[in-house]
């Protein structure tokens, strides 16, 4: 499926009037990737930073944010679920979660059946190492309706 068929499948019609959702891809294999939703006014109210290692099948989810007045939208799954497609089978860990991170990834291993662990334990491979820093130029994405 393609990139914007697939965004368009799973970004949230219930979301913020004129929002903007970027993805910035890795900037060199296995290294940080990034999604965000911005208001109009440019303030980033929702992101997602992660990495993932194809030669490895090694996934870690490094931050989940969604600022207070917008949570309960949708916001963090749908990041998550682009994070993860074609990458369900990977062994995915997280950093270290606050109590409401726990809840969240117990009901996101539910949704998709991907297992995150508890955080005490994330996973890097070497390539991941190696890959470290921030993500490449991000690619804006038509807020959906």
């Amino acid at each position: 499926m393609g990139e914007m068929n697939w965004l368009r499948r799973w970004l949230p019609k219930r979301g913020v009037r004129g929002e903007d959702w970027h993805y910035l891809p890795p900037a060199r294999p296995a290294g940080r990737e990034q999604m965000m939703v911005t208001r109009a006014d440019g303030y980033d109210f929702a992101r997602l930073d992660w990495q993932a290692c194809e030669g490895c099948r090694i996934g870690l989810v490094i931050a989940v944010r969604v600022t207070d007045e917008y949570q309960g939208r949708g916001y963090a799954g749908r990041m998550l679920r682009y994070a993860l497609r074609d990458h369900e089978d990977y062994v995915w860990t997280t950093t270290a979660q606050k109590p409401m991170g726990k809840v969240f990834f117990r009901r996101m291993s539910q949704r998709t059946g991907v297992q995150f662990g508890d955080g005490r334990k994330p996973i890097l491979c070497p390539h991941m190492r190696a890959a470290h820093g921030l993500p490449g130029p991000a690619l804006q994405i038509p807020a959906v309706d």
